[in-house]
């Protein structure tokens, strides 16, 4: 089982990895192997320094060693000073500083010789430079770094330009103190494909990447949420220009966990693709047979065409990839007998149009229109598997669905106030007796005072559910009793429930952000819901209240604190727990 779910696993890496775009030659370095006394990296001025006896070994094998060194991250030039040589197959040179712009596929030396003078490289030819020709004003300045405080401190460096940097021996500035990591990788390129997430959410995630190049980025996690408590977690990037592969492991130190492969793939400017592959086993350690294990797979394929999209959605559902073991009390013996029927699976697929915006009036105030439209079918829904059909209707089901959102742009009413409305519909078309309507309209009113750092609005909304069953509807919807008996109460009105509901609401909020390190958000909401919520069996608060706070704590740690009150519904007030979130 485990050989197996590996092996398909590097199968699909490889795929995607050998159909990717491949990138443009990056004229040199695409490296630099940096050594010294000391490293130093300043996370807030993106420069790394080297200090004694530095050795910057370039991707062509070229060394450039000197005194001192330092590197521009963002600028993405080095300089190396003080008894500079540079080493290479066709070079042997001294002088008093060297200057690499990677940008520019040019190098700057200032050689030891009885005159003035200059020396150009172009590329990698070491072996012709030009002399005494035109240099940047600035190629040898160093930058001031009086008063920074280093966050990284190590014994060496690779850097690869505009992507990443890997420290050996790093020791991270965190809450005061220098903590040790024999390995450490600061990414601060701009593809955003790095920071694709793999795992469930969760309160607390601290990243410890100690493994990097180009396109790739290797991670331990720290992790915690409810369910699981703290504990360590795994992920791996494959990144491209428009191309990624993220896989992981979460939780990676408990018997239940689950691991998760999401792969994207950008054929062309209008096709893309996306895979998402998952399976949750229960399995003490990593390389021990699961005792259990299911799956799920979706495979979306979207293309593009004049603003408007079609996307093809396929999920497949393996609930016991090893079978069923024959009795509950099985699942406890080291060496189950499975009954192989449920390793059938339950399958679902959808085409989907999704159109652009279409103007249906024009001037000041306009009305847009965004179109709808899908089918889709589902096999084996309840998932029995390879047992007969137990439960009503047939063992697959089509339907379709027509739908639009009919919305305004915001309209200025003042110079501080808009006002929007939008209302969404769709009706769904199934191959049983059966149809469905959605329902939602919106209006808001929302305002922005700059001076007082204030953003607010009210919103009223009403959404409406229609399941409709035609001359088996009161089947569908059995009449409950008028009054239901719960824990909470006592609540009348149930018995004329036939399938419509509708709920009608008030939301008022308001954003107070002084700082872009600091923001307060309170939301007011007001539901009337028919049928009336029932505490423990359907329903909403009819009236919540909602605070969220987001306070950076440092470049690093931006901390989420979230609590709500319910009224005294279901004897609720406040929730027995904050909500509380740590991300980067």
């Amino acid at each position: 089982m485990l050989q197996m779910r590996i092996s398909f696993l590097i199968a699909l890496a490889t795929a995607l990895v050998a159909s990717a775009t491949s990138p443009a030659s990056a004229t040199p370095p695409t490296s630099l192997d940096v050594t010294a006394s000391a490293v130093n990296f300043y996370y807030n001025r993106f420069i790394v320094t080297a200090d004694g006896n530095v050795r910057v070994r370039l991707s062509d094998g070229t060394v450039v060693s000197g005194e001192t060194f330092t590197m521009d991250l963002k600028l993405n030039r080095y300089l190396v000073a003080g008894d500079v040589h540079l080493d290479g197959p066709t070079v042997h040179e001294t002088g008093a500083a060297f200057a690499g712009y990677p940008d520019l596929d040019r190098s700057y030396f200032l050689p030891a010789s009885g005159t003035p003078s200059r020396a150009t490289y172009l590329g990698i030819d070491w072996a012709h430079p030009v002399a005494n020709r035109e240099q940047p004003g600035d190629a040898f300045y160093f930058p001031d770094l009086t008063g920074e405080r280093a966050y990284i401190k190590a014994d060496g460096a690779r850097i690869v330009p505009k992507t990443n940097v890997l420290f050996d021996m790093a020791r991270v500035y965190t809450a005061g103190v220098y903590l040790p990591a024999p390995r450490y990788v600061v990414t601060f390129g701009p593809n955003s494909h790095y920071y694709e997430n793999a795992f469930a959410g969760g309160r607390l995630d601290v990243g410890v990447p100690f493994n990097g190049s180009a396109h790739s980025l290797t991670a331990l996690h720290v992790r915690n949420d409810a369910f699981n408590g703290t504990y360590l977690a795994f992920d791996q990037h494959f990144v491209w220009d428009q191309d990624w592969i993220v896989f992981g492991v979460d939780p990676l130190t408990q018997e239940q966990r689950q691991y998760n492969l999401i792969g994207y793939k950008r054929w062309s400017p209008k096709f893309e693709s996306r895979l998402f592959l998952q399976e949750s086993a229960a399995q003490a350690g990593i390389i021990n047979r699961p005792t259990n294990a299911a799956g799920f797979a979706q495979l979306q394929l979207t293309g593009g065409f004049r603003g408007s999209s079609l996307t093809y959605t396929q999920d497949n559902y393996y609930q016991y990839l090893l079978g069923l073991p024959h009795g509950i009390t099985d699942l406890n013996v080291s060496t189950p007998e499975f009954d192989t029927r449920w390793k059938e699976h339950p399958t679902d697929a959808s085409l989907v149009f999704t159109g652009g915006p279409t103007p249906l009036t024009h001037g000041s105030t306009r009305l847009l229109l965004r179109p709808r439209a899908g089918i889709g079918w589902a096999h084996d829904i309840y998932g029995e598997g390879g047992y007969p059909n137990e439960q009503p209707g047939p063992p697959t089901v089509s339907y379709r669905y027509l739908g639009g959102s009919l919305y305004t742009p915001a309209i200025n009413l003042t110079r501080s106030l808009a006002f929007t409305a939008s209302y969404d519909r769709q009706r769904t078309w199934y191959s049983l007796p059966h149809q469905l309507d959605n329902g939602d309209l919106r209006l808001t009113l929302g305002g922005v005072r700059e001076r007082q750092h204030l953003r607010a609005f009210v919103a009223y909304e009403i959404k409406t559910i229609d399941d409709y069953w035609g001359s088996a509807q009161l089947a569908a919807y059995t009449p409950s009793p008028d009054i239901t008996v719960t824990p909470f109460g006592t609540f009348s009105g149930q018995a004329a429930f036939r399938g419509l509901a509708t709920s009608r609401g008030y939301t008022s909020s308001v954003i107070y952000t002084p700082t872009p390190s600091f923001e307060l958000n309170l939301m007011l909401s007001r539901f009337y819901d028919t049928p009336a919520p029932v505490p423990g069996l359907y329903g909403q608060p009819p009236w919540q209240f909602a605070a969220d706070l987001r306070v950076r704590l440092s470049r690093q740690i931006l901390l989420d604190l979230g609590r709500s009150y319910y009224f005294n519904f279901a004897n609720e007030r406040w929730t027995p727990q904050f909500v509380i979130q740590f991300t980067p």
